[in-house]
């Protein structure tokens, strides 16, 4: 279970798993806690939208002094429900926050270097942190359902093995709050792409409509890579439920701003003294 914590009127849920390594600060944020107004009440992360860029740049400052990063050294992805995982490096630090954003399709984030912030944004898709508690390497990823059918959650896994030699057995995940299966209707051309990849139980018909349960795909995804059941976290929270503290597309017809999954290593590691 994620626990809820506030820092003066900051409010965001952090996981428990991977405070206990001590290696990382991260959160995923609620919209409590910022400056912005109106539909992006108060704590929104969305840029280009008619929220004020200063707005936005002021709340990341604000949930970066809460969870004790730099928010200078933020990395925004560019998110564009695809399966493209970015490795992360020193010269990206700042990249959509400092400076004009470089990628060109990032729904994916991952790095070793310590002390820059990991940042993907949801307004009901699925946020899915990961953490190597052995070797200190960092991800999330951005998964809607176009990114759950493409297995970014797995393609991660993938990556971590093979770019830095994770064992799947010394990985954490923690798939965050965002739209449950009582609220995500969706037509049968997509209720059949789920059940043929992940599984009946990953469709569920209400009446005459089905409702597609992203989580419990995600899940199947990251067992399957090799991640043991007990390392996964799944907060159950729905976005579109807890339309007052989490931002939900569905929920507001699209008036909304984002909320944010934020997770850095921290410049000194837990066992360095």
């Amino acid at each position: 279970m994620f626990e809820l914590r506030y820092r003066g009127d900051t409010a965001y849920y952090v996981v428990p798993s991977f405070e206990a390594t001590g290696l990382v600060s991260h959160c995923i944020s609620t919209r409590r806690g910022g400056v912005s107004g109106g539909c992006y009440s108060s704590m929104n992360f969305r840029f280009n939208c008619d929220d004020e860029k200063e707005n936005v740049i002021e709340n990341f400052r604000r949930i970066s002094d809460a969870i004790g990063v730099d928010y200078k050294r933020l990395v925004l992805s560019r998110q564009t429900h695809d399966d493209i995982i970015r490795t992360v490096t020193e010269a990206d630090a700042g990249n959509g926050i400092m400076f004009d954003n470089k990628f060109d399709s990032a729904d994916g984030l991952i790095t070793d270097k310590r002390g820059i912030g990991l940042v993907t944004l949801y307004a009901d898709c699925v946020p899915t942190m990961f953490l190597d508690k052995r070797l200190g390497v960092i991800a999330t990823s951005h998964s809607g359902w176009k990114g759950t059918v493409k297995r970014i959650a797995a393609k991660t896994v993938g990556r971590l093995v093979s770019d830095y030699g994770s064992r799947p057995e010394d990985i954490l995940c923690a798939v965050g709050p965002s739209i449950q299966l009582d609220h995500f209707e969706v037509g049968d051309d997509v209720a059949g792409i789920f059940i043929d990849n992940f599984g009946d139980d990953t469709a569920v018909k209400f009446g005459e409509r089905y409702h597609v349960n992203m989580q419990l795909a995600i899940v199947k995804q990251l067992i399957g890579a090799g991640v043991p059941e007990e390392n996964i976290d799944n907060c159950g929270i729905c976005t579109y439920c807890s339309s007052d503290l989490l931002f939900s597309h569905r929920k507001t017809q699209g008036r909304r701003g984002n909320f944010g999954a934020i997770i850095a290593l921290k410049q000194q590691g837990v066992n360095e003294g």
